[in-house]
């Protein structure tokens, strides 16, 4: 493609030995990625900063740089264009390299500390039972159709693979995209160039301050898609940073938003819900009337999600009857309030509950529909946000009747450290708890804690299959490490 097609989107400070009819290969940020003929953004990092590598990637066949920085030389028969921001400019650049892929595609982008994995999977299933083929980009996996792309372990890809892979979802001809959208990818420019139709605000809580340093910080990284939006704003007003998302977009823009929780001012609002192992069963008024709907998991905050998805589904002209088939026979996430089928007397839950909300939301539901005590058996991650692990513990000594403290991916730090944290929260409530530093201990020590009646709650790992320590990354399964425990035990 020509160098003057790709710059189209973006703004130019300066040009040096600029020549905008130059047929560009390829993009890369990364100088070992650089193809013949390639055009090499240089950004600056956290780790290093890409205008150093700027002659390894003229070496490799770069024949235009973008950068922001003054640089110490130029080379002759290079095109060099300066920006304000590499990185900004970098979604921007592969938009057009890749000829705008998500322009004509249906796109809806969730955000939100929790329910995003929950809403996009929903969303692709409720708009594949209607025959549409759909791309989604995700925590757990990227997907088109049913193939599954590595997402390399970000929930939000950067800019230009985010670019590279709505390309190929669209080379695959699918019409709709459903994504979800990190506040570090939204706070890195990583979803620039790409145009959303719907922006979806699940709820804001405490995650990631490590990053964001403080709440404002957070809630204005997830405000930025809303900017982005150009049909509507599905927003959960229950929240009180929805309340704020909703006042600031009524304020700055004229996007048509749409509102929806448990308070009958929302536009959207569940009542009459009842909920056993088997799902919830709850009443939805809407603008047009009211719907009884049944969604096969249960948990108060599933609702929420199921909520989120048919709102899109009816701004998309989908009929009500097809929305509760698909949402009632929704196969759900993996590691998602996921209840196990044991031949234990007593139930097995697996979910990511990692945050402080999350975690509360899981236990209130779990009460709601098991009769016994609840077992819980979690830790905090390292490497994240440290504040979060003795709130969290806290949580699980009021809701809890006994925990198991354990470590979660411990990364660089000690995991006898993170424990303590948490412990520290779980005394000021209880003194029905017990350590096992390594998780699989852990989880041996929960199951022989229950009796029948009760259920074995294991969180914070969820659809994950590895335990990150500071030497090592083991492989780590909670489902195996479930039943290996149920077969000590004997069933």
């Amino acid at each position: 493609m020509e160098l003057k097609k790709i710059l189209n989107n973006i703004t130019i400070v300066s040009t040096k030995e600029f020549r905008e009819g130059l047929d560009i290969s390829g993009i890369a940020y990364d100088s070992r990625k650089v193809v013949g003929n390639g055009l090499f953004v240089a950004i600056e990092g956290y780790v290093t900063d890409g205008h150093l590598y700027i002659d390894q990637a003229i070496e490799k066949g770069a024949v235009a740089v973008v950068h922001e920085k003054e640089l110490d030389n130029y080379h002759q028969n290079v095109s060099y264009i300066k920006v304000k921001d590499s990185r900004y400019a970098l979604g921007l650049l592969g938009s057009a390299f890749y000829n705008d892929p998500s322009k004509d595609m249906l796109v809806a982008g969730v955000t939100g500390t929790n329910g995003k994995t929950t809403v996009t999977t929903m969303l692709k299933h409720i708009f594949e039972t209607t025959g549409d083929k759909c791309g989604l980009i995700g925590t757990i996996h990227n997907l088109i159709g049913d193939t599954v792309l590595d997402n390399k372990g970000r929930t939000t890809p950067e800019s230009l693979e985010v670019q590279e892979t709505i390309a190929e979802m669209k080379n695959a001809d699918c019409t709709c995209l459903f994504m979800e959208v990190s506040s570090h990818g939204l706070a890195l420019d990583r979803v620039n160039g790409v145009h959303f139709d719907y922006g979806v605000f699940t709820n804001l809580t405490q995650d990631h301050l490590d990053y964001h340093k403080t709440f404002e910080n957070y809630f204005e990284a997830k405000a930025k898609l809303f900017f982005q939006a150009q049909k509507a704003a599905v927003i959960n007003t229950d929240d009180k940073y929805g309340e704020v998302l909703r006042d600031s977009l009524e304020e700055k823009t004229n996007l048509p938003i749409i509102s929806y929780g448990m308070d009958k001012k929302c536009d959207y609002f569940a009542t009459e819900i009842e909920m056993t192992k088997e799902g919830s069963h709850f009443t939805l008024i809407t603008p047009t009337g009211q719907e009884g709907i049944f969604i096969n998991i249960p948990g108060e905050f599933m609702i929420y999600n199921a909520m989120a998805a048919i709102i899109v589904a009816v701004q998309e002209n989908i009929p009500m009857q097809e929305i509760k088939e698909a949402v009632a026979h929704f196969p759900g996430v993996e590691g998602r309030m996921e209840i196990l089928e044991t031949e234990a007397p007593f139930g097995v839950v697996i979910d990511y509950a990692h945050s402080p909300d999350s975690l509360e939301k899981l236990l209130l539901s779990v009460r709601k529909i098991f009769p016994g005590r609840i077992i819980l058996v979690f830790g905090c991650n390292g490497d994240r946000d440290k504040e979060k692990r003795p709130i969290m513990g806290r949580i699980a000594g009021s809701l809890a009747d006994y925990i198991v403290v354990t470590s979660d991916n411990p990364a660089s730090e000690e995991p006898r450290a993170i424990i303590d944290a948490v412990v520290a929260g779980v005394m000021e409530k209880t003194d029905q708890f017990v350590v096992e530093e390594l998780r699989q201990d852990g989880v041996f020590h929960g199951a022989r804690l229950c009796r029948p009646g009760d259920v074995l709650v294991l969180a914070g790992k969820g659809h994950e299959k590895q335990e990150i320590l500071k030497t090592e990354t083991l492989y780590y399964n909670e489902w195996d490490t479930a039943k290996q425990a149920l077969s000590k035990l004997g069933y």
